[in-house]
């Protein structure tokens, strides 16, 4: 049911964000689809043209062309076949001889029904010609002429309406100019209102050029705004399905983990694996750091980083901690360190601090196993934040008055150490890996690793340097005073069984 909750939440509000995100590119969209429209109408009048001369350059010269039944079924057949043509015909001495349908059309005339008075000359035998009809529409004529003969071919009307049928009226005016001797322009009616966008468009194809000028209202154009919505809320609707989907499996995942790592928790399948500390110049163990190992009933060992992240994140590291500090201390026992200054520092978490529940668990395991405090230690990495150093020191107080003591981890990787070293009363820093590494390289965190000693030195800090594998490394951090070493170069994290057996034969 929550998840079921949190999944609803999260698609309202990836649709709306998509909504909001998608609304902003709505103008460049309805831009964008007026101008194809445009476009489309455009090229649609030109191939029109276009295919009408070529239509009539099929044709015999007009005054060879006979009006039999043969050559008119001929005619028919032309405008059948070329649908943008709704007539062709041919006059002899200006009188209509014949046509593709009987439909008479007078052109005795035609240069003077178009705006200018002369003829609209496209080429040495072609020209342009505008018919008005009562019912308002406008032909456009294509005329061939030869001799006192002419054939002509009369265009569909390419309303512009078919843009305006569902949005508006009086919202939008275009005119075409086609490039003959001179241009030849004709329009629709003009608009109601002012002009809010507007196109200039030309296409230029089998030597005849034609513009298309375009002008809408405000109107028009938030009718094609108004079409992208449905877009819009396609988009935002998958968008949104499309993330709750994800974020249901993740916490689907995220709520599968946690019930089997409270399973583990159950079973205590999560097991202390112990690295030694090794003092280089000696030789002596001084103690080894606790390292979490989810070990499963088959054996299989889970490595930290598969669910250390989510068990910090969901809380649940808490309880894993108190299930291996049980453990440690037990282990203290079976390695005889009861009676020695040797120590297990575990792991502990800023989460650890806001209470007194990690203290009360450990003062009971201490008495319970005749355990020292001093075998205990804790360390606190510096890569999670303590928001508040005051509180958490107050936390820290009880254990350093019962003798146990907290180590860095981690130190000069992230949140300020140095702060946690004043506030928090740190006894020891851990030298990570990451400037470890850098020994004997040309690497600008070398020069970090020389500050953190010359820090701790000046601040009476014991070191332990972490992730140490090379004999170089452990001579470098020698001359400079750094004895305690834990890593790879003695050993690696191992469970108790393994860790007896290493120590005994380490001592021989």
């Amino acid at each position: 049911m929550k998840i079921i909750k949190i999944t609803s939440s999260i698609f309202l509000i990836t649709f709306v964000a998509g909504l909001a995100t998608v609304n902003f590119f709505n103008h460049f969209y309805a831009k964008k689809a007026l101008k194809s429209d445009a476009e489309q109408l455009l090229f649609q009048f030109h191939d029109s043209v276009v295919e009408a001369h070529k239509m009539l350059d099929s044709l015999p010269e007009p005054e060879n062309f006979q009006c039999d039944n043969k050559n008119i079924e001929k005619l028919a057949m032309l405008e059948f076949e070329h649908p943008n043509v709704r007539l062709v015909g041919v006059f002899h001495d200006n009188k209509q001889a014949c046509a593709s349908q009987d439909v008479h059309i007078d052109i005795r005339n035609y240069h003077e029904r178009v705006l200018n008075p002369s003829k609209h000359q496209l080429s040495n035998n072609y020209s342009l010609a505008t018919v008005s009809h009562g019912d308002k529409h406008i032909d456009l004529l294509l005329v061939k002429s030869h001799a006192d003969s002419k054939y002509f071919a009369s265009i569909n009307p390419f309303m512009v309406n078919y843009l305006t049928e569902f949005a508006c009226t009086n919202c939008l005016e275009y005119e075409f100019i086609i490039g003959s001797e001179p241009k030849l322009k004709f329009s629709g009616r003009s608009m109601a209102q002012e002009s809010f966008i507007e196109y200039n468009l030309s296409r230029l194809e089998e030597s005849i050029k034609i513009e298309l000028k375009l002008r809408g209202t405000e109107k028009f154009y938030n009718y094609y705004k108004e079409l992208s919505w449905f877009s819009t809320i396609i988009f935002s609707l998958l968008f949104a399905s499309i993330i709750t989907l994800l974020s249901y499996k993740l916490l689907t995942i995220r709520q599968s983990l946690e019930h089997i790592i409270k399973d583990a928790l159950k079973y205590k399948e999560f097991t202390p694996f112990y690295q030694p500390i090794v003092h280089s110049k000696t030789g002596h163990i001084v103690g080894v750091e606790m390292l979490a190992r989810w070990v499963h009933k088959d054996g299989l060992v889970v490595p930290p980083y598969q669910f250390i992240p989510f068990a910090e994140d969901s809380g649940l590291i808490v309880e894993i901690s108190e299930q291996l500090i049980e453990k440690s201390i037990q282990d203290i026992k079976v390695l005889g360190w009861d009676k020695t200054d040797q120590f297990i520092s575990v792991n502990i978490v800023p989460e650890h601090l806001e209470n007194s529940r990690l203290y009360e668990l450990i003062e009971k395991l201490l008495e319970d196993n005749k355990v020292p405090p001093s075998a205990l230690s804790l360390e606190i990495t510096e890569r999670l934040k303590i928001e508040n150093l005051e509180e958490a020191r107050e936390s820290l107080n009880v254990f350093y008055n019962k003798g146990i003591e907290l180590k860095l981890d981690d130190a000069g990787t992230a949140y300020g150490g140095f702060s946690y070293i004043q506030e928090l009363g740190i006894s020891t820093i851990k030298i990570d890996k990451m400037f470890v590494d850098t020994i004997d390289k040309d690497d600008l965190k070398s020069s970090v690793l020389e500050s953190i000693i010359s820090f701790a030195k000046s601040s009476n800090l014991d070191m332990i340097a972490e992730g140490v594998e090379e004999e170089a490394q452990v001579s470098y951090l020698q001359k400079r005073d750094v004895f305690l070493i834990q890593g790879y170069f003695y050993a690696k994290p191992m469970p108790i069984d393994e860790l007896v057996l290493w120590i005994r034969n380490h001592k021989t």
